[in-house]
């Protein structure tokens, strides 16, 4: 909105020139009653009957905003009858009376002071979320420039001897990194710390790249792509609004409840829910988190399914998304479509990569494979005898032996490039838990 200063500056509000011409007529009209002002507001009441105390055109403009108010049919503001009181004050003040509003002008005045008190409210509290949102960005940054010194040195110290001084370092790394608002890079440490005697210095290596990606990224996320960089701060640990995301534009289809992982940090407990898309063959991830005991918010049955529409977090390869109303499918969901072999698999992982570097996991529906165990160590195995070690936190191997009877199965897990983590097996009968 322009400042307004003189009845010049409201006069250049008018929509269009016949708008402006219309009231210029009405300036002229002897129809005009109880015009007045008190220095902020100019109000009038335009009789359109015979009777000079019938019905009339209520209409009033706040001078120092540019707000016209008015009871009249007119579809643009400001309407003739505002302009013409506008043009009252630019050439005939002499017809303005400076009295006491009416009670419909102070209605108006009400109105719009409620109004300016909400705007206010809002740019104070949009403002101070703004404030809230640097100061965490400026955390993060440090935490970011923390973590650059600590690749580095152990980069110079080589990843044999930091493999040497045991997980403590790793859980202190992810420690620094959650005081810094960075959850995302954290867990990357706390995984290194879980790998134990079985971690290899390739597992380390890869890891550490993908750290030291995210670096680079982040010193030059003002330069990424939109979708590139909600991603970016999605991993490290930024979250975006509810509304922001009900915003977006859904996908509707029929969804099936493909697994569910649940577990607890400290006292928050989460839980991750996937679903997959009858027609879209698209997943989405549901999460959420609950503190104590207390229950989530939607219960979400494995094997059951929801019609409805799903509404995507931003991103490039977009995986995590708000289901807000869910409505039980109700029919049988058909459509279920999966890996034959861990090449296809891994090649599918790969492209999905390669478009968003920051996954947490990727979920897979693994048609033909089987369990097997090597000592202490078990694996999942394809029909081409490939083998792609389970989760080290798995702890249902027996579970799915005794499902599979030693054969092959249809398996849907995640996969995080290294492991796969079962989360259900495909039967005769339907999904069961894995």
């Amino acid at each position: 909105m322009p400042r307004i200063t003189t009845p010049d500056d409201l006069l250049r509000l008018a929509p269009d020139a016949k708008s402006l011409e219309a009231g210029r007529k009405l300036f002229y009209s002897r129809r005009w009653r109880l015009v007045g002002g008190d220095g902020q507001w100019l109000w009038g009441e335009f009789v359109y009957g015979p009777n000079p105390n019938g019905k009339a055109i209520e209409s009033a403009v706040q001078l120092t905003t540019g707000r016209f108010v008015c009871t009249c049919r007119a579809r643009q503001r400001p309407c003739a009858h505002g302009l013409a009181l506008v043009l009252m004050l630019k050439n005939a003040q002499d017809r303005i009376t400076v009295i006491q509003p009416p009670n419909w002008v102070r209605s108006v005045q009400f109105q719009a002071e409620r109004t300016a008190k909400a705007k206010a409210k809002t740019l104070e509290g949009q403002r101070s979320a703004d404030s809230r949102q640097s100061d965490r960005l400026d955390l993060m940054g440090s935490g970011v420039e923390e973590l650059e010194i600590r690749l580095l040195d152990i980069t110079r110290r080589g990843i044999a001897d930091t493999l040497a001084q045991g997980p403590d370092q790793f859980h202190a790394a992810a420690a620094r990194l959650t005081d810094a608002k960075l959850p995302g890079p954290a867990g990357k440490f706390r995984r290194l710390a879980s790998l134990g005697a079985d971690g290899t210095e390739a597992e380390v290596a890869r890891t550490l790249g993908d750290l030291y990606l995210f670096v680079r990224a982040w010193k030059n996320r003002e330069e990424l792509s939109p979708d590139r960089h909600d991603e970016l701060l999605q991993f490290a640990g930024m979250t975006t609004r509810k509304e922001d995301i009900l915003s977006r534009p859904g996908r509707e289809d029929h969804w099936l409840v493909m697994g569910i992982v649940q577990g607890a940090e400290e006292k928050l407990r989460f839980r991750r829910v996937w679903l997959r898309g009858e027609q879209s063959r698209r997943f989405a991830l549901i999460v959420d988190y609950a503190f104590g005991e207390r229950p989530f918010e939607r219960s979400w049955p494995l094997a059951a399914s929801f019609q409805g529409v799903v509404h995507y977090y931003p991103g490039s390869y977009p995986q995590r998304a708000i289901f807000p109303n869910p409505i039980p499918g109700g029919r049988p969901y058909d459509g279920l479509m999966g890996y034959a072999s861990f090449t296809d698999m891994r090649n599918n992982y790969q492209k999905a990569l390669a478009v968003n570097p920051w996954l947490y996991s990727y979920p897979v529906y693994l048609t033909d494979v089987r369990p097997v165990k090597d000592g202490l160590k078990r694996f999942l195995v394809d029909a081409t005898g490939e083998v792609i070690p389970l989760h080290t936190e798995y702890q249902n191997f027996y579970a799915i032996l005794a499902v599979s009877g030693g054969g092959a199965m249809a398996l849907f897990g995640e996969f995080d490039g290294y492991q796969i983590l079962p989360l259900s097996i495909i039967t005769g009968m339907g999904l069961v838990e894995a």
